[in-house]
């Protein structure tokens, strides 16, 4: 086990006490690679889904939070001061101080950063490619931050350019490439993952095509966000459209809690 898996395995134990109950693993039947598309929730997705999920996740992130110099602002502007409602002279040495772990732990498990104001961030793409070639998955939060918030789902409308990693890795090794929706409810402190999906390939990089597979993924994260806030008790012959316009097999939804993994 190399530094990086260590580190990622060390802080998954340590906070497997704070770590969320998982609904359909099964969906995940194979050992390929694949890319899981979460809803952010601030910060609560990122944490949850290293916490929480028994697999071992490469996340995409903002590259200021993997960079010791513009780590700290960000950090203040995102989540010290909007979430802990701290300012002034303490919140910053605050967010100094808070930034200096998280840019190490992020660097730390493999974190591959993505430079929005680049526009075009090639050098994550083939990252995350090399990745994806050597059997590891990947972690994408789509949201576009500056894109209108839906106060239902409080999910913003997801960006599109992961998806291109699809015709990139068959391209590579003649496989498809699968995507988990997955979504994550503080409330209800579950996670969901859905069946994979695939994009079609015969479409290459049309945008369209792109945008209306994008539109797919963020439906279904939407749609068993809002089932589990609005579900108390999963009953498995109770489950009404979760993963699909069909019923899932029984199976399909067995509750696994993290804790006794």
């Amino acid at each position: 086990m190399n530094r990086s898996d260590l580190l990622y395995k060390t802080a998954s134990s340590l906070g497997f006490l704070f770590s969320y109950e998982c609904i359909g693993l099964t969906h995940i039947r194979s050992r390929d690679p694949a890319i899981f598309v979460s809803n952010h929730l601030a910060s609560i997705g990122p944490v949850q889904m290293i916490l929480s999920l028994p697999i071992r996740l490469y996340p995409w992130v903002i590259a200021e939070m993997t960079d010791f110099q513009r780590a700290p602002l960000y950090l203040y502007d995102d989540f010290i001061h909007p979430a802990l409602h701290l300012q002034g002279r303490f919140g910053h040495f605050v967010s100094r101080w808070l930034s200096k772990l998280s840019v190490r732990l992020l660097n730390g498990i493999g974190s591959i950063p993505i430079d929005r104001s680049q526009g075009v961030f090639m050098e994550a793409y083939h990252r995350s490619l090399d990745l994806l070639c050597q059997g590891k998955n990947l972690l994408v939060f789509p949201e576009d931050s500056n894109g209108p918030l839906d106060p239902e789902t409080l999910m913003r409308p997801f960006m599109r350019g992961f998806v291109l990693l699809s015709p990139m890795y068959y391209r590579q090794t003649g496989h498809q490439l699968p995507f988990y929706p997955v979504a994550v409810s503080s409330q209800r402190n579950k996670i969901a993952i859905a069946k994979p999906l695939y994009y079609d390939l015969r479409y290459g990089q049309d945008r369209n095509a792109i945008s209306q597979f994008c539109d797919q993924l963020q439906a279904k994260v939407k749609g068993m966000y809002t089932y589990l806030q609005r579900t108390k008790v999963i009953q498995i012959d109770e489950i009404p459209i979760l993963f699909g316009q069909e019923m899932p097999d029984e199976q399909d939804l067995v509750e696994v809690k993290i804790g006794n993994r």
